[in-house]
């Protein structure tokens, strides 16, 4: 019996330390604001590996963008720099529609990914991973099956 005893209590100080800990990380991303590109007016977050798009890049991107409707003001752009380690909080206190991974990140927004070019919808936000800009704009297979999701995910009717 008293055994048990104890190990309630311990069970209620680790929920307790666990609490403070999550609390303190939660302050410390609050204070740090999430710098993006772009206006964010469709509630389009676009997350691209690595550190800055060449131009090559950019021009792909912000022509796929086009032919979606997009622009950089209906976008909030974020290379994995960026995002750095800011938890899923952040991004969800953004409160994005679409989220539109290009490449593997090092973050725990991967966790929600099952496959390449599959649209899923978790807790009211459609995500869709991809391969990274620069292999997509090296493989015409690659942009095709990019191009069919995206027609799904901003609801164009495929000519």
């Amino acid at each position: 019996m008293f055994q048990n005893n104890g190990m309630q209590e311990y069970s209620l100080d680790n929920k307790t330390e666990n609490l403070n800990e999550f609390q303190e990380r939660e302050e410390i991303e609050e204070s740090i604001p999430l710098e993006f590109e772009g206006g964010f007016e469709k509630g389009v977050l676009i997350v691209y590996e690595g550190q800055t798009l060449s131009q090559e890049l950019s021009d792909l991107l912000f022509k796929i963008l086009n032919a979606v409707g997009c622009s950089l003001k209906d976008i909030a752009l974020l290379s994995n720099d960026q995002l750095g380690s800011t938890g899923l909080e952040v991004i969800q206190s953004l409160g994005p529609e679409k989220v539109i991974v290009f490449g593997n990140l090092k973050h725990e927004l991967m966790g929600y990914k099952r496959k390449n070019y599959e649209i899923q919808m978790l807790e009211g936000v459609e995500y869709l991973f991809a391969d990274d800009l620069d292999a997509i704009n090296e493989n015409k297979n690659l942009k095709i099956s990019l191009w069919t999701q995206l027609q799904t995910l901003f609801n164009i009717s495929k000519k």
